[in-house]
């Protein structure tokens, strides 16, 4: 009785038990084929038992096929069987189960039947997916990023880095998990560096940022790094993760740009030094022009200081407008054939001041037969005009300055060779650049602003050709080579505009406006135009100049553009409004020179566009046109 009674307790505590718990005890005939008992059905829909259909009726179709081979091979070797599959819950949805069986052996050792439990482990599977999908997403953008990304463990030691990283290193995730740094081949310092920020996180919990070089499989490169603390469950710093971005470029535009700012500053520098000079003279001429019965000598030498120096201004400011032209493609050549003798005897006259200031020995060796080539004759010329002027610049007094050229195939060389201070290796590729001084601590000798050969260059490539720089070195003098397109030779024919003293200037009997609110600019111009026996009058704003167009009646109107109120562009559309001022000769007078400006003068009713300060053979010719009077 006490034996029964004891069974009976026992048997009502494992039915307690398995009441109480979430897991599944079943019960399976010896073939796993027949569900004889199932207690426990929190998370199964009911089934009667016993049942054949138990495997349709909880087994997921597409785990089937796996699960009947686990429970084969344990029947076959009569062992547990074990299995994580999927199953049909209680509410109709797919879930997982973790699924263990103990075979019951007979007295012959066979198999009589199967007691197993069966857990849900639906959360768990849940999380882990939830996981590996967000580990697949994570590993999809390091594998993808540009960024390299890894994790030190607490010994400084990588235990993660993305393919990034490794293509970096030139290495594979065997060789490069569980090494540090100075393993990798980071040099000694670097190493030393990244140890100490390791420990920096660890131990103050904050990031770590910094920008380093590194010889990796792409070569030298720079990179920016961001270090963070990696904080556990526990709340101990774990590990320690980074990235870090390639900043080559960056770094490298950095500098372009400290050059470029370097180079601004020194030419604002030399603008100002350069202006200064030229205006240094002019008011000392002034002042002499000031003084009580100058001597006529005198007068003379203050006009020629004047002219000189005014000219040197206008040059230089000649030149940045140039260089700005060119740089946006808005400089339209006037080619035309044209002796190469021609261009290099303008180039010579505009130059020989320079070299004789120099008391340097010129050098010419020119074909004597007529090469001939196609361009702008004036922009040309001033291209060896600037050579020249350098050669002298750079050459010591009394050194020599040598101009040949030849033809070359169906080419001309020009070559400009003196045997002045040379120029560093380095700098011959940087000699054509904008704003680039060769001999930059050589402030007064070299005076200029540094766009000289940058012009040039940009001028002669506009003819199709190049210009080069050869030197052997400091002290030992510099050559620039021209190299232009050449073409057959014909005889050059005679205009009158050839003969000397053929430029008869004609008798002048024009009435001419000038309006300007510069009273200084507008009387000086006045005189200049009574010296070219004009009839003039001034006026310095846009309503007197209407108010004398009807009373002086002018044959030419100069306007200024820049006037305050009425500007010149709408000054000159009302005078084209009025009768009178329908034949009228309307000329621009504007420090603007841009192709847009003189559209926009043309525009406005100008037949002429004269930028300031005008030079007065242009002035010359500008007074002698005459309007045709409209039919």
């Amino acid at each position: 009785m006490r034996a029964e009674q004891a069974l009976a307790d026992g048997e009502a505590r494992f039915r307690a038990l398995v009441t109480a718990s979430s897991d599944v005890v079943f019960r399976m005939s010896a073939d796993f084929r027949e569900l004889r008992q199932l207690d426990g059905r929190m998370f199964l829909h009911e089934l009667p038992v016993p049942s054949r259909n138990w495997f349709d009726q909880f087994v997921f179709p597409g785990d089937r096929q796996r699960v009947l081979a686990t429970i084969q091979d344990a029947i076959d070797r009569k062992c547990v069987f074990e299995s994580e599959h999927r199953i049909f819950l209680a509410d109709g949805t797919v879930g997982w189960t973790h699924a263990r069986s103990v075979p019951m052996l007979d007295a012959d050792g066979e198999i009589a039947e199967w007691i197993g439990m069966a857990s849900d482990i639906t959360p768990r599977k849940r999380a882990e997916q939830e996981f590996a999908d967000q580990r697949r997403m994570y590993e999809a953008i390091l594998t993808n990023t540009p960024d390299l990304a890894y994790v030190w463990n607490l010994e400084h030691r990588f235990i993660y880095a993305n393919e990034g990283l490794l293509r970096m290193w030139g290495r594979t995730w065997d060789e490069a998990i569980g090494r540090n740094c100075l393993e990798l081949g980071y040099e000694p310092w670097h190493a030393a560096l990244h140890d100490r920020e390791i420990e920096q996180v660890i131990a103050t919990r904050q990031p770590v940022r910094g920008e380093v070089p590194f010889n990796g499989a792409f070569g030298r490169r720079y990179y920016d790094y961001l270090l963070v603390p990696v904080i556990g469950a526990s709340g101990e710093v774990e590990a320690v993760a980074g990235t870090t971005r390639d900043v080559t470029e960056r770094k490298q535009l950095e500098g372009s740009l400290l050059d470029a700012d370097r180079r601004k500053d020194e030419f604002l520098a030399t603008l100002a030094h350069e202006l200064r000079n030229p205006l240094a003279p002019i008011r000392n001429a002034v002042q002499l022009l000031k003084a009580g019965s100058p001597s006529g000598d005198t007068l003379r030498a203050a006009r020629e200081i004047i002219d000189r120096q005014i000219n040197h201004m206008v040059r230089l400011v000649d030149d940045l407008m140039d260089v700005s032209r060119i740089t946006v493609g808005q400089v339209n050549l006037r080619n035309e054939r044209v002796s190469l003798r021609r261009v290099l005897d303008d180039a010579l006259e505009a130059a020989q001041p320079a070299i004789e200031a120099g008391n340097h020995r010129l050098q010419i060796d020119i074909p004597g037969a007529a090469l001939q080539l196609e361009g702008d004759a004036t922009r040309l010329s001033q291209v060896f005009q600037n050579l020249l002027d350098n050669a002298a610049k750079y050459t010591p007094s009394g050194g020599t300055i040598t101009l040949h050229a030849r033809q070359v195939g169906d080419q001309i060389q020009v070559s400009v060779r003196d045997t002045g201070i040379g120029i560093a290796s380095e700098m011959h590729p940087r000699v054509f650049e904008l704003f680039t001084r060769v001999h930059p601590d050589d402030r007064i000798k070299t005076s200029g602003l540094g766009i000289g050969l940058a012009l040039a260059r940009k001028l002669i490539e506009l003819h199709l050709g190049k210009i080069e720089v050869r030197s052997d070195g400091p002290g030992k003098g510099s050559e620039f080579i021209v190299t232009l397109p050449s073409l057959i030779a014909a005889p050059a024919a005679v205009t009158a505009a050839d003969v000397p003293g053929s430029r008869a200037k004609p008798e002048n009997t024009q009435r001419v406006l000038v309006v300007d609110d510069n009273c200084d600019a507008a009387e000086s111009l006045g005189m200049l135009l009574e010296l070219e026996n004009c009839r003039v009058s001034v006026a310095y704003d846009g309503v007197r100049a209407l108010e004398l167009l009807d009373s002086f009646k002018p044959d030419i109107a100069l306007l200024d553009i820049g006037m305050p109120g009425m500007d010149g562009y709408e000054l000159a559309r009302r005078i084209r409004a009025t009768q009178f001022g329908r034949s009228l000769v309307l000329v621009a007078l504007t420090g603007w020179g841009q192709a847009d400006d003189k559209k926009r003068a043309a525009d406005a009713g100008f037949d002429e566009h004269l930028t300031k300060p005008v030079d007065p053979d242009m002035l010359s010719r500008v007074i002698h046109l005459r309007r045709s009077v409209a039919a």
